[in-house]
């Protein structure tokens, strides 16, 4: 009967510690990775949303940089910072090895954006470029009431970055 009772409950410690390693990665609600541009908030009118793709296409082409578009219904209750990580591991965006990836993430219902960016383009599209892309570019047509002008804005300004053109946010 001891050795059964130190059995079950080496189990339930396992299985805690399963989901103490695996809990907040495996509720993670995120929507489908279903292209270039995931557009849970419905922010975006499907022709822009083609537009987007395809220059983002014409982008990866030329650099191999992956750079998505994601808006979402709801964060979670999580910090965007969090789910921009936690949504660009879950999706695996960026090349293994280069880590070249970026993700455009905004969150109407919250009132957030984010530029999130993968290690490998950190020394192109720093935090303070980053800032002033959202800041500059998105929430002012935000602001205006152009949820889709605004992505289309900070999808130009992240990819003309990319694209050798940072002397425009220096």
């Amino acid at each position: 009967m001891t050795a059964r009772v130190t059995e079950m409950r080496r189990l339930a410690a396992c299985l805690l510690a399963l989901l103490i390693v695996t809990g907040p990665a495996a509720a993670q609600d995120f929507p489908a990775l279903t292209g270039r541009v995931v557009d849970q908030a419905d922010i975006i009118p499907p022709e822009e949303e083609q537009a987007l793709d395809a220059m983002l296409a014409a982008h990866e082409a030329k650099t191999t940089n992956q750079v998505v578009v994601a808006t979402v219904a709801s964060l979670g209750g999580q910090a965007i910072e969090e789910y921009g990580v936690a949504l660009g591991r879950a999706w695996g965006i960026g090349q293994q090895g280069k880590n070249n990836g970026v993700i455009l993430l905004v969150a109407p219902n919250e009132r957030e954006v984010r530029i999130e960016v993968g290690y490998g383009l950190e020394g192109e599209l720093t935090d303070a470029i980053s800032k002033l892309i959202v800041e500059g570019s998105i929430l002012q047509r935000f602001k205006a009431g152009d949820m889709a002008g605004g992505v289309r804005r900070g999808v130009e300004d992240i990819v003309a970055v990319l694209e050798g053109d940072a002397a425009a946010f220096a």
